[in-house]
């Protein structure tokens, strides 16, 4: 198993990219690091390190956990065919994806259980003159060394 966070990034995004993106999939593009500018691309996925938490080595072995936050950002208007609606109902199917995604994926050759870390948040806020809707979802992936 990993004891590397970014090789887990890495894994999640990769992850996430398959069940995310692609024709008659919920978003554009899934990003495995912060992104300042989505070059127009809505609904985006942000994949970035939150932590991580080592335990010491024992005759048994050795535990590590890392964390991530999985942002989710939804155009909310383009004032014509994309509405606050629709804003609304595709940050709900990629949250779910998300889930689906991780439970069809606990275990894996990179981590020993992955799950939601505590409950998501959802919110609005503007970038670049842009509206958002936009949903942070906290996961931690262990690995057992």
């Amino acid at each position: 198993m990993s004891t590397n966070r970014e090789t887990t990034r890495d894994a999640l995004t990769t992850l996430l990219t398959t069940a995310l993106v692609g024709t008659g999939l919920p978003a554009k593009a899934v990003y495995g690091y912060q992104v300042g500018d989505f070059g127009g691309l809505s609904p985006t996925v942000v994949v970035s390190s939150a932590g991580s938490e080592r335990s010491d080595m024992t005759p048994l072995g050795g535990q590590v956990e890392f964390r991530f936050n999985i942002d989710v950002f939804v155009l909310y208007t383009d004032g014509s065919d994309w509405n606050e609606d629709d804003a609304e109902d595709r940050l709900d199917l990629i949250e779910k994806t998300i889930w689906d995604t991780l439970q069809a994926n606990q275990r894996t050759a990179t981590w020993d259980n992955i799950a939601y870390s505590g409950r998501s948040e959802c919110n609005s806020l503007v970038m670049g003159g842009v509206e958002w809707r936009t949903e942070r979802i906290s996961v931690a992936a262990t690995a057992f060394a």
